[in-house]
């Protein structure tokens, strides 16, 4: 009681939603990352958002897919930092990622390192390893011991029936990851069950899996691949490139900086800023064409971090990315 009046449903549902408590801060409809400790454990937050959208009443007619954050607990970063389960608005949309930790504990640095990724991105890629491990020829046998001929073919035949990410998902204890490489230990009782068969059927020292694995940003976007990323164009940096080497000519021409601004309906400040492109040496142009540049050479950093005109003194520089 309050006030002397009972709580309704509207004032239990307000608290139980308040992001406050969980770190977090609610602005126009968003929910952003706050600068104050959480109270509540953010992933239990999350698992109540998630109760209180299932029980939520549907409009009629109107099917509705529950986002659930299916590796919550599950995931550790590379100094052993659990991910929790964040997400943000955009246009209406809600953007699930999972984060490190700290990011949420420790407001007060900035931490370079900490990790947010995409959700769905990095759920279907591990549901992917998983589903690669399982439908191996061998993957009965390599994986169970005393089974009978007839308990590996049935064994197998479910196994080639989990093929959903949720299914696939529900095998992982704990997944932890690090650039260049993952590790992930599946469930022992959940494979049991899966494949129904006894616990003690299951050899525990071999369900580890280790994969390759990259990150890759191109501008604000990051993807996430199994193995060597593939080489993927920067279309924005190669379009600031060609801009650069021609607003060059055109300084080489006698036109000023306000000239071309106003000629290219942009900014002085913008041609200052971009012209500078022009001036990468030969071999760092043509990684840029072919996609084959560091990960973190993009326009935003070449602008905001500057480098040397030197071509020697820039290959130094941008190998440390």
């Amino acid at each position: 009681m309050t006030g002397g009046k009972p709580f309704d449903r509207g004032h239990i549902h307000h608290l139980l939603s308040n992001p406050i408590y969980a770190g977090r801060i609610r602005h126009k409809g968003q929910v952003f990352e706050g600068q104050h400790p959480a109270i509540i454990d953010p992933e239990v937050w999350e698992q109540v958002q998630q109760l209180l959208t299932d029980g939520a009443a549907r409009e009629r007619g109107v099917k509705q897919k529950a986002k659930r954050s299916l590796l919550a607990g599950k995931l550790f970063d590379e100094i052993g930092d659990r991910l929790t389960p964040s997400h943000s608005r955009k246009n209406g949309k809600r953007l699930r990622y999972y984060i490190s930790g700290r990011l949420v504990t420790d407001r007060s640095q900035k931490h370079p390192d900490a990790w947010r990724l995409p959700a769905e991105q990095l759920e279907s890629l591990l549901a992917e390893v998983v589903r690669q491990h399982l439908s191996r020829s061998n993957s009965v046998t390599s994986m169970t011991r005393d089974m009978s001929a007839t308990e590996i073919a049935s064994a197998t035949e479910l196994l080639r029936d989990c093929q959903s990410v949720r299914k696939c998902l529900g095998l992982i204890a704990q997944a932890d990851l690090r650039q260049g490489s993952l590790r992930v230990q599946l469930d022992l009782q959940a494979l049991a069950q899966m494949i129904e068969c006894r616990v003690d059927q299951v050899d525990a020292e071999v369900l580890t899996i280790e994969a390759p694995f990259r990150m890759r940003r191109r501008g604000v976007e990051l993807k996430l691949h199994l193995g060597d990323a593939p080489p993927e164009i920067d279309q924005t940096l190669v379009r600031n490139v060609i801009k650069a080497r021609r607003w060059l000519a055109m300084i080489v021409d006698g036109r000023t900086f306000s000239v071309i601004a106003e000629e290219e309906g942009t900014s002085k400040r913008r041609v200052q800023d971009v012209v500078d492109l022009a001036m990468l040496a030969p071999d760092v142009l043509e990684a840029i064409a072919a996609g084959e540049q560091p990960d973190g050479l993009t326009t935003d950093y070449l602008i905001k971090s500057g480098f040397p005109a030197i071509w020697s003194d820039q290959h130094k520089q941008f190998a440390a990315l």
